[in-house]
């Protein structure tokens, strides 16, 4: 009796053991879907095939070379994608194939294979699901009638709207041409008007301080503020401060007249906010505008006279030098 019941408790170990692997075993699972079941002849659907394999398995999508069945031939085989699985014993795999066909008909796709690769060998697992595709024609108006070809129509000469457009086009190039040789032309030289580069430049700086650029349009102003300054230097100079840049200006300052750290000091405060203003679009105050102002007014003032005590010095070593007698 004693042995009766071991035995039968080993059978029933031994089933519950058996049927735990088979439970454990994941089956593999080969799916295939169209993106759409019926198309025009010549458009495009992805076959979108998929496969769920425990992890570690070696699965190969098939390879086409031009058809996928006869009447559905292939564009492209997109490659293999493994996402996530829910079951963390599991992968899921997944590969695309777009297909089209040229042909009207109806196509059965059956039995997509996969391969599954083991040590032993092979193994081939075929979907259980058949594809139908189905391709048709464009449909056409039975009812439609085709028209004669229309005869070539001739419009009357428009000679007259040619002249006004050329017109225009030339009164529009010219103004531009004004425009813009009275934006760049150099402020009228002292040299040429013969008068002195001080008197000039103060009468400028008056002209631009009762104008109201400084309240309404703060690039020009800056501009034209510049533009004297420039002009100034190089009559005052042999330095060309209209065609250099403002850090170019600076560095040469030092081996002219106006080698004063004081006015070296305002003129580059002067350029730095008129470079922000003009090229950063810095949105200057009325202050700034007159704080500017007086920077070139006084490097004005100060440099004349600077300018005037080296002449005279230049004038009585002159005068010293013609009294020498031997």
């Amino acid at each position: 009796m004693m042995m009766m019941s071991r035995f039968r408790l080993f059978v029933f170990v031994c089933a519950i053991f058996c049927f735990g692997r088979a439970e454990a075993q994941i089956k593999i699972k080969l799916n295939i879907e169209p993106e759409r079941d019926t198309i025009v002849i010549g458009d495009q659907v992805t076959l979108k095939v998929s496969v769920t394999a425990p992890k570690g398995e070696i699965i190969v999508f098939p390879e086409f070379d031009k058809k996928m069945v006869e009447g559905i031939d292939l564009i492209e085989a997109k490659e293999v994608d493994t996402l996530k699985s829910k079951d963390k014993d599991s992968m899921y795999l997944e590969r695309k194939y777009l297909i089209t066909s040229f042909d009207e008909g109806h196509y059965h796709i059956n039995g997509f294979p996969v391969l599954k690769i083991t040590p032993s060998g092979i193994d081939t697992i075929y979907s259980d699901r058949k594809i139908d595709l189905i391709v048709k024609t464009v449909e056409l108006d039975k009812n439609f009638q085709p028209y004669d070809i229309k005869a070539i129509k001739t419009y009357p000469s428009q000679w007259w709207l040619w002249a006004v457009i050329i017109a225009v086009a030339v009164l529009l190039i010219a103004g531009l041409v004004i425009f813009l040789i009275r934006k760049y032309r150099k402020p009228a030289a002292a040299v040429r008007l013969k008068i002195d580069p001080y008197l000039w430049a103060k009468h400028e700086l008056q002209n631009l301080k009762e104008s109201n650029l400084a309240a309404t349009r703060t690039k020009e102003y800056y501009s034209r503020l510049t533009d004297i300054v420039r002009e100034y230097i190089e009559l005052q100079t042999s330095v060309s401060a209209m065609e250099k840049t403002s850090d170019e200006i600076l560095s040469m300052l030092p081996d002219t007249i106006f080698n004063s750290e004081e006015l070296l000091r305002n003129i580059r405060d002067l350029f730095s906010v008129a470079d922000l203003v003009k090229f950063a679009k810095y949105p200057a105050s009325v202050f700034e505008c007159e704080t500017s102002w007086e920077e070139a007014h006084k490097f004005v003032m100060q440099s004349n006279n600077i300018s005037n005590e080296l002449k005279q010095s230049e004038n009585e070593d002159s005068g010293n030098t013609g009294n020498t007698t031997v």
